[in-house]
């Protein structure tokens, strides 16, 4: 329908706190700081967002331990700590454990069986809250076993949460762990936790510590490790002596590893890299991400659609990767809130393009064949325009390639300081709607409401302000209110809906909201089958008699597993019924208004 992409824009800004400060405008070629202290620094700035991001500092790498030159003092960029880190989940809008079921109190098949089957959360509201129960139990009950420890830890770092996992690894005594399963893996998380954040001094220091205790990691990571960190250290010969014995006993040779360890031990003799095999290993990813930038080496795009929390930054900072790659990873990080609209503004105006690409925007932007650079090149346009009228008519062709591309909500993010600039007048009433959307996006409501005010004074579509007006009305409080009447309002334009599937998903909404006057419309339908698939009655029942006792957090693992891999306009309407009645129940209902605003937005009704 013609509103659902700007519903989309507004409930994903609704439903999670992206920071609604004004935006700078950071001038590159005026500051003398590198574009490495750009990102660090605004990235800083989102450390008391409703997220899950990990923060970002910077931390010079001991070199002169290591045995490297270093050549350039803010190549080298880390995680926050983990003091920041746990501080950063207390203040966070996170499940309070201590109010509901503790996690290792559930049902030991929860865990330990069903847990593995979760792979895929579409909605987005449940993935977060996903996380937020795994990356918070409760170490200290007495029902702790180390079969749910490691299924919990596992998952986390399976779905690309490997802070938090590395966070409950370091909180738990793994020398009372006899599983040497367990505890390969639980090493394998802390290594390449170390990787991912480039602490390679630790990781040297840790390789040696999980050697002198005999761990086994998978694709003989802890023996490459131990020859990188050999070539970090000048020693040459011991490293080739190292990498002829594992040449012997790997059955499949990892070229990727092979590629890399001669560059650093030819590059003297101007050997060319040439871009890595496949990358197909996840054990493995975080040894070639640091291998790769401490030769100052460009990045695959694979990093990004491999571990897209972990390796995106690396990606942005890595200024031998293609510029359109780096923005493509920073487009991903702010998506997943992994980095501020600043850090993602700092990458754009760091796009190099002259005074010619901006005396001809229409040449420019139609000799440029990435999205990721027109985004960037429509950015400093923006920011150069001196008139007024010429700034709102690039803002306006911003937007709409940016919707085009689906990228909208990053250029209403990133225009905001621009349209804050732009006063409501009669000569600009015939685009009030537009940027009210704009500012509704950005959460900034009272000026919305100007610009609704001016377009509606000025013209009479009534279907456009009403829903903008809905919009802003979804934010005024967490009653399900605002949704009833709108659906109640609309009922008639509802019933012209054609596709049975969506009319049935309505109607279930219709029953649940108990919106009586019209939820006892006869549906007239056309398919006497339906191929939405149902869980098994053994998962339904197990459901029902957790909705019963109200166990929140068994009630909340279950229903996830239900879903798992199906958007909400997939699943069958009983299914959904079951789904929404579980929901009103876990957390006191907490989870409901925003459930309901993705189905909307799933369904595209508007």
């Amino acid at each position: 329908m013609i509103y659902s992409k700007l519903f989309l824009i507004f409930f994903l800004f609704l439903t999670y706190s992206l920071k609604a400060n004004e935006v700078e405008i950071i001038e590159i070629h005026k500051n003398n700081k590198s574009l490495d202290q750009l990102v660090l620094e605004s990235s800083s700035t989102s450390e008391n967002n409703d997220s899950n991001e990990e923060l970002i500092s910077q931390e010079a790498l001991d070199d002169e331990s290591l045995g490297v030159e270093n050549t350039d003092d803010n190549s080298t960029i880390e995680n926050e700590d983990l003091e920041s880190e746990n501080n950063a989940s207390e203040n966070s809008d996170v499940v309070d454990i201590s109010k509901s079921e503790n996690l290792f109190d559930i049902n030991e098949k929860i865990i330990n069986k069903h847990l593995a089957s979760i792979t895929d959360i579409k909605s987005r509201t449940l993935n977060r809250e996903f996380i937020n129960i795994l990356s918070n139990p409760q170490l200290n009950s007495q029902n702790i076993t180390n079969d749910k420890i490691y299924f919990i830890i596992k998952k986390l770092y399976e779905i690309g949460e490997i802070g938090k996992a590395y966070r409950l690894v370091k909180n738990i005594d793994t020398s009372s762990i006899s599983n040497k399963e367990y505890l390969s893996y639980f090493k394998l998380i802390e290594l390449n936790y170390l990787f991912s954040t480039f602490k390679l001094t630790e990781v040297c220091e840790l390789k040696t510590l999980l050697i002198d205790q005999s761990i086994m990691l998978p694709k003989y990571l802890l023996e490459k490790t131990d020859i990188f960190c050999l070539t970090l250290e000048n020693k040459f010969a011991e490293a080739k002596l190292l990498n002829s014995l594992l040449l012997e006993n790997e059955s499949d040779i990892d070229n990727s590893f092979q590629d890399l360890f001669n560059y650093m031990i030819l590059k003297d003799n101007n050997e060319t890299f040439k871009t890595l095999s496949s990358i197909d290993s996840k054990e493995l990813i975080f040894l070639y991400s640091a291998m790769l930038r401490i030769n100052e080496l460009p990045l695959h795009e694979d990093f990004i659609s491999l571990d897209p929390l972990n390796l995106t930054i690396p990606v942005i900072l890595s200024e031998s990767t293609q510029i359109n790659i780096r923005i493509k990873a920073a487009n991903k990080a702010f998506f997943d809130e992994v980095i501020s609209i600043d850090s993602l503004a700092a990458l754009y105006q760091s796009v190099d393009f002259n005074s010619k690409d901006f005396n001809k925007p229409e040449q420019t932007i139609s000799s440029l064949n990435d999205d990721e650079l027109i985004m960037a090149y429509y950015y400093q346009l923006a920011n150069i325009q001196i008139f007024p009228d010429d700034r709102l008519k690039v803002i306006l062709d911003y937007w709409k390639f940016a919707e085009n591309a689906g990228l909208e909500n990053i250029a209403y993010a990133i225009t905001e300081n621009i349209v804050q600039t732009f006063t409501p007048t009669i000569e600009n009433s015939n685009y009030g709607m537009e940027i009210a959307i704009a500012h509704i996006s950005n959460k900034n409501f009272v000026e919305a409401s100007k610009w609704i005010d001016l377009y509606e004074n000025s013209n009479i579509n009534n279907d456009q302000i009403n829903y903008a007006r809905f919009l802003i009305a979804l934010n005024d409080t967490d009653d399900l209110k605002n949704i009833i009447d709108y659906l109640s309002n609309n009922n008639q334009k509802l019933n012209t809906i054609k596709n049975q599937n969506t009319l049935e998903t309505i109607q279930i909404l219709k029953n649940f909201l108990n919106i009586q006057e019209v939820s006892d419309l006869t549906i007239s339908y056309n398919e006497i089958t339906d191929n939405r698939l149902m869980p098994s009655y053994s998962l339904i029942k197990d459901i029902k008699n957790n909705m019963k006792e109200q166990n929140d957090l068994s009630l909340f693992l279950l229903a996830v597993i239900s879903m798992n891999n199906k958007n909400w306009n997939e699943l069958h309407p009983e299914h959904l019924s079951l789904i929404l009645n579980s929901y009103n129940i876990y957390d006191q209902g907490s989870l409901i208004k925003p459930i309901i605003l993705e189905i909307l937005s799933a369904i595209e009704i508007f």
